[in-house]
């Protein structure tokens, strides 16, 4: 029992820990989120945040990952194949919400590319979930007559992946870039594109 408790007790400040790093980002930013601030907010020495966590990157993945893991949550998990193309565009609205979170993923993110880096797995793992989702989502569009059935699915998915991260990167630089918008519009012309398509073809067939 007295095991049990330790290990509750352990979570529950490993918890706190991660919730005030969040705090911390959003206040302040990558930039300013040291382990000292961080302990400091907590009035904690920097020695006991690495108790449980091996460094500062270790803590901010690990901020990253309950991030990432919060957002699916807010929208009730992998959404349906119907919804899933607008419910992406939401949370990018959402995500910059907390600019200090979009810059530490952007980081992580570029610095990931390398084999060796601590969240380069993390990185495969959710660029390939994310794909997946959107390329399901477009295949199903395509069948419901929304979108072209010659576009490439996955490539289609990549592209929307890499709209979403490049436009959350200029709103950092300029907040006046409205990254959902632009996302949005991106989302908006892959289905338009197709319905003018698909009404020019259905005015050549009724004049043949």
């Amino acid at each position: 029992m007295a095991r049990a408790g330790r290990f509750a007790k352990g979570a529950a400040r490993r918890e706190a820990i991660l919730s005030t790093a969040t705090e911390v980002l959003a206040r302040d930013g990558y930039r300013g989120t040291s382990l000292r601030a961080i302990a400091r907010a907590l009035d904690l020495e920097p020695a006991h945040i690495l108790y449980y966590f091996d460094n500062r990157e270790d803590l901010l993945q690990k901020v990253v990952e309950r991030w990432d893991a919060e957002a699916i949550a807010s929208i009730g998990g992998e959404p349906a194949p119907a919804d899933t193309l607008d419910a992406y565009a939401e949370l990018i609205r959402r995500n910059l919400e907390i600019p200090g979170l979009v810059h530490l993923y952007l980081i992580f993110a570029a610095e990931a590319a390398q084999p060796d880096h601590l969240a380069h797995q993390f990185f495969r793992d959710r660029f390939e979930r994310v794909r997946r989702w959107l390329s399901v989502a477009i295949a199903f569009e395509q069948g419901a007559g929304l979108i072209d059935r010659a576009i490439d699915a996955d490539r289609a998915a990549r592209m929307l992946i890499a709209v979403a991260d490049g436009v959350q990167l200029q709103a950092l630089v300029d907040p006046g870039v409205d990254a959902p918008a632009d996302l949005a519009a991106t989302i908006a012309q892959l289905r338009g594109r197709t319905r003018a398509e698909l009404a020019g073809h259905e005015s050549r067939a009724t004049r043949h």
